[in-house]
């Protein structure tokens, strides 16, 4: 038969042992209690670097997250955060190279796939961003930010191969740039902030 291992439910222990055990194991309970909830108080890293972003302290967040990622450097929540802090402090070719990254080692990732595509576009490689924003609807096709980017990619690249079909056959060009023109004002609202 297993024996307890609390002395304090001994029968043959006396009602002032049992009193004092009792006595004792509340105290710890209480001491364990405090401690957690101090714990609770402060917060996962996860929950830090988030409050840290939420305060728009681009530096500090980083540095909580680059410290996170010494320990765990497959975390793709920390990773993607670490890809917009450097966006957001102006190294959009550090950025990148963290989002092709995570790409990579969890493609199926719609967010990252869409942000990566926002990186591709920002740089003119507007196929690279189309793939990565198909990549983005294949992993969800609800997605609605990667489907209003590849709008946007997609006019881009309507207007690029107006300007090629132009170049091929001039006997063209006045229809094309017709076209052109009446994508003008849609192009311009396609050059906002990435998503």
């Amino acid at each position: 038969m297993p024996r307890s291992f609390l002395p304090c439910s001994s029968v043959r222990a006396s009602s002032w042992r049992r009193s004092f055990c009792w006595l004792l194991l509340a105290a710890a309970l209480a001491v364990n209690a405090q401690t957690t909830s101090t714990i609770q108080l402060k917060g996962t890293p996860h929950d830090e670097v988030q409050k840290a972003m939420g305060q728009r302290k681009w530096p500090q967040a980083l540095e909580q997250v680059d410290a996170y990622l010494q320990e765990r450097p497959r975390d793709p929540q920390m990773r993607f955060w670490r890809a917009r802090l450097l966006e957001q402090l102006g190294r959009p070719d550090e950025a990148l190279e963290v989002y092709e990254g995570l790409a990579q080692d969890y493609p199926e990732l719609p967010e990252v796939q869409n942000n990566l595509g926002v990186m591709y576009a920002s740089k003119g490689k507007l196929d690279m961003a189309k793939y990565a924003f198909e990549q983005a609807l294949r992993n969800n096709p609800t997605y609605a930010t990667a489907h209003e980017n590849m709008g946007d990619i997609l006019l881009h690249l309507a207007k690029q191969s107006f300007a090629k079909a132009g170049q091929l056959d001039p006997s063209m060009a006045k229809t094309l740039e017709q076209k052109m023109l009446a994508l003008e004002p849609v192009l311009q609202l396609t050059l906002s902030t990435p998503k």
